[in-house]
């Protein structure tokens, strides 16, 4: 398997198959256009990262590949039910004004050329657990 390099949000570049989900604020990605805005929380972001570890860990076939407290991102490696097929998901946390904070999310596969929506559907799936913790505050 592939392993994971850690994603750089600002330079990052996304490759012409459709099986990647990217999540990130706006400004954040220099050359990548997001496939969705994530909101802000009324948290710092050190208290959303550790809810959202306790929400990826406890999922299926997920494996937490890589830790950087200070930078305050995570890799994971979620892998498919049926052929076990592995996908990275990178994710870094960010500070914002008045306590608050976000998120950017990349979820890429490294086998096929689609992923029928997968990388998509797990982040919003992922992203759904954590507003049940955290109510967004621009929503």
């Amino acid at each position: 398997m592939t392993t994971a390099t850690r994603v750089d949000f600002a330079a990052l570049k996304l490759p012409a198959k459709p099986n990647t989900f990217l999540m990130a604020p706006k400004g954040l990605c220099k050359a990548a256009k997001p496939d969705m805005t994530p909101p802000a929380f009324g948290v710092a972001a050190a208290k959303l990262r550790q809810e959202f570890l306790n929400i990826v860990i406890a999922r299926p076939r997920v494996s937490h590949t890589f830790a950087d407290e200070r930078e305050l991102s995570d890799d994971f490696v979620a892998r498919s039910a049926l052929f076990r097929f592995p996908d990275l998901v990178s994710v870094k946390f960010l500070d914002l004004a008045k306590g608050q904070s976000t998120l950017a999310l990349y979820s890429r596969s490294i086998y096929g050329y689609s992923d029928m929506g997968v990388n998509r559907a797990r982040s919003l799936d992922w992203l759904a657990r954590l507003k049940r913790v955290f109510k967004p505050v621009d929503a």
